[in-house]
């Protein structure tokens, strides 16, 4: 049974400037959604600009989430793309958002969620926490 794929990523060495711009940020995010076939659930994106600098935003997918962390004065952005789709467009949105970051490097982890065969199963839904 396969869940879905959750990229996290954390991206050191950003322009500051644009760490911190909230219409160039969302026009990146419609971007990565639009090229990438995700598809955005209706009104769900939410942005919030902290004082003095830095952004936040989630966003609803019709398979799960995107979010975004900004910290313009350690030149720093954190994205989290999770979706029960075709890995595909996790990873097509993920460009999108290097094209136009440009960090200098990148930390990256790719989880695969839900990824359950019958020889690994066994016991998985009977177990107590």
């Amino acid at each position: 049974m396969r869940k879905g794929t959750h990229v996290l990523l954390e991206m050191f060495g950003c322009d500051p400037i644009l760490l911190d711009d909230i219409r160039k940020i969302k026009k990146i995010y419609k971007e990565a959604i639009k090229g990438s076939g995700l598809v955005e659930v209706e009104n769900s994106f939410k942005l919030h600009k902290f004082n003095p600098i830095g952004l936040t935003f989630v966003s609803l997918l019709k398979t799960s989430h995107v979010s975004f962390h900004t910290w313009p004065e350690f030149n720093y952005a954190c994205l989290d793309i999770f979706a029960c789709d075709e890995a595909k467009k996790v990873y097509k949105a993920e460009k999108v958002f290097l094209k136009y970051l440009k960090p200098k490097r990148v930390k990256r982890l790719v989880l695969k969620r839900g990824f359950i065969t019958l020889k690994n199963s066994k016991g998985v839904m009977n177990k107590k926490i």
